[in-house]
């Protein structure tokens, strides 16, 4: 019998995994970050808040020069303005935490937290206080009286941020030591204005977990507006002795009037899909919503940074929740710091209909911060259009139509430092990828070299582990190819990859590569256009003595289930089929009306294309917008719409003109 078993172990180490099996595949958004949109907003500052004003600018606001301080942006982030002192700081206390809010009549309200200095005394109180403007922040009212703690550290109040209901209803949250002088104890109240906040209501009680420290309160309104969801940092969750990113909720009906959210009410919850280990600490929590509904939450956090518990040594991490604020995963850190940085009190938000903005405080431990923003664009699937005229020389041709302008569709490198961007394109014959890759010292010479990886599931297996239908390309930095087919859990190397067309042309300061993979070699008698597949990207950064990677958030290499969505837009003479496809929560409205074509969506466009019906196409546009006009193409008949959207998704109508 023992010696049976033996054979048994030894078929199946032979066979590979037994273990794999398909998985209903990644629903979900992933954000892609944009090294190269990094920028200074404030040289001095912490705690900075940004939102998208109704004009188109940007404001962002921080402690920081003596009080609150604001900037302003007029081409969506590339540059600030001066930072401009609203309030200053009076003597012996500090104005920290600013939040701030634009009303739907267009006023402005940022509110802050006076903290007295030591000596304390009983005529300098921690507080709630708020300004408005009411002329798009070119003036600022006096200060509003919103609430007042106790005068001392330990009874204070702190951290305000603001929701507008429909009804009007403005609300003030805030985290409240005020209630229990003779415990360290914290709960979150809230304080109403029906004025626009000229005034405000005495505080009620949100939420409260006896023994424990409910903070740092951030609001949302569900899409739906179901729902107002509060997320919190929570350190009184059983067994973790650490904060953890916590949402407390009511309905929009309720609205607080039935009590608060206590220790064990199911209005409470980790924020996370998977509950991070003991130890990981989730704190500083910020939250906003997509257009189409889907959460964006940031906080402070330790994960990856073995042993670290000081919060000066934390980083900053972004993760995507559901349209319910639950279920929160695809973490990422946009400024990737090493030990010798943090970015901590950090934010994010979300402007241009759909790009989101992490906002970090960072700088060297226990020194002075500054506050940097970068972007990120949030997507659900990669896509390849149609393309006729590439021509593999990694030279970026002219008359090459990738499937975005810039060849960008894809960003990475915010973790190994080498900014890249990737794209896609599709012909009968032909997937073809493009890539460049920033790398300044480029390791080409050796057996294990810098490089970029590049993963297919091209019949959506959406397995566990590699099986046939999943594929693996390593295109090395020397110009040479890996290519290996998935097998019984295993990748197997696979020697005919000589039709596989490759070419890089390395630079100074970076390399560009472009290939051509056959539609032959992945099992297909032409390009798939309409079927499901997904794809998955690693980039491979060798130094002297360390190799490392990054690959796309909450994606496994081995297993395609994880994998970013990828299909083939309709074009060319291959039969273009309308595609039927949902945006948002509806479908695409589209009217053909005073000489113009009129697209409206719940989602935000990125790109607007139209073919004829033989494939050729006669409109390239991007967008940025959930409304686009379109003039109507001078020929007759009609043809194909083609819309890619912001978070990756696509639909295609076919249109009369």
């Amino acid at each position: 019998m023992k010696k049976l078993n033996i054979l048994l172990l030894a078929a199946l180490l032979t066979a590979g995994s037994s273990w794999a099996e398909r998985r209903e595949p990644y629903s979900g958004s992933r954000i892609f970050w944009d090294t190269s949109s990094e920028v200074t907003v404030f040289d001095s500052g912490n705690y900075a808040r940004m939102i998208e004003l109704q004009d188109g600018r940007l404001l962002a606001v921080s402690e920081g020069g003596g009080g609150i301080q604001v900037s302003y942006s007029t081409n969506k982030g590339r540059s600030w303005s001066s930072p401009e002192r609203i309030v200053a700081s009076p003597s012996q206390v500090f104005y920290a935490v600013p939040d701030v809010i634009q009303l739907a009549d267009g006023t402005i309200i940022i509110g802050f937290n006076p903290r007295p200095q030591e000596p304390y005394s009983s005529d300098r109180l921690f507080g709630i206080r708020s300004m408005r403007s009411t002329d798009n922040g070119a003036t600022w009212g006096e200060v509003t009286y919103v609430y007042d703690a106790k005068e001392t550290f330990s009874d204070g109040c702190w951290e305000p941020a603001f929701l507008e209901l429909p009804s009007g209803e403005v609300q003030c949250y805030f985290a409240n030591e005020g209630e229990y002088t003779s415990s360290s104890e914290q709960c979150i109240s809230m304080c109403r204005s029906f004025d626009k906040g000229q005034s405000w209501s005495e505080p009620v009680k949100v939420c409260f977990r006896a023994g424990s420290r409910d903070g740092m309160p951030v609001p949302l309104l569900l899409k739906d507006q179901s729902e107002i969801v509060v997320i919190i940092e929570d350190n009184g969750w059983p067994g973790r002795g650490n904060f953890a990113a916590t949402t407390v909720r009511t309905t929009l009906e309720d609205n607080w009037t039935s009590g608060y959210v206590d220790a064990n009410s199911p209005m409470r919850d980790m924020i996370f899909e998977t509950v991070p280990p003991v130890g990981e600490v989730s704190a500083a929590p910020y939250i906003r919503m997509l257009p189409w509904g889907e959460t964006i939450a940031s906080f402070q956090g330790n994960k990856g940074r073995s042993g670290v518990t000081d919060l000066q040594y934390f980083d900053m991490f972004v993760y995507v929740g559901d349209e319910r604020a639950r279920n929160f995963k695809a973490g990422s850190t946009p400024f990737a710091l090493g030990l010798d940085q943090h970015s901590i009190w950090n934010s994010v938000s979300v402007i241009e209909d759909s790009v989101v903005v992490a906002v970090g405080s960072i700088g060297n431990p226990n020194k002075s911060n500054h506050v940097n923003i970068m972007k990120g664009y949030p997507k659900r699937r990669a896509v390849a259009a149609y393309c006729n005229t590439i021509e593999v020389d990694a030279a970026r041709g002219a008359n090459e139509t990738w499937t975005t302008a810039s060849a960008d569709q894809l960003m990475m490198g915010h973790v190994t430092g080498n900014r890249t961007t990737a794209d896609f394109a599709w012909d009968n014959e032909y997937l073809y990828m493009t890539a460049r890759v920033v790398d300044r010292n480029l390791v080409n010479t050796g057996i294990d070299n810098d490089g970029v990886y590049f993963y297919l599931d091209a019949d959506n297996v959406s397995d566990t582990e590699p099986v046939e239908g999943m594929y693996s390309f390593f295109f090395d930095a020397d110009g040479t190819v890996d290519f290996r087919r998935g097998n019984a859990g295993r990748w197997v190397t696979d020697d005919n990859s000589g039709d596989i067309k490759y070419a890089i042309d390395i630079k100074s300061m970076y390399y560009d590569l472009e290939v051509a993979i056959p539609w032959s070699l992945l099992g297909k008698s032409g390009a798939p256009v309409g079927d499901r597949m997904a794809m998955a990207l690693e980039i491979v950064n060798k130094e002297e003595y360390v190799r490392e990677s990054e690959v796309i958030p909450d994606v496994d290499n081995d297993a395609s289930w994880t994998w970013l969505e990828f299909r083939l837009l309709p074009g060319g003479g291959s039969g273009i089929a309308e595609e039927a496809a949902t945006i948002g929560n509806s479908d695409a409205v589209v009217a053909v009306k005073d000489g113009s074509i009129v697209v409206k969506c719940d989602t935000p466009i990125d790109r607007a294309s139209i073919y004829t019906f033989e494939g050729k196409i006669i409109y390239d546009q991007s967008c940025g917008l959930t409304t686009q006009v379109i003039p109507l193409p001078a020929i007759a008949g009609g043809g194909i719409l083609r819309l890619l959207m912001k978070d990756g998704r696509s639909v295609t109508k076919k249109i009369v003109f």
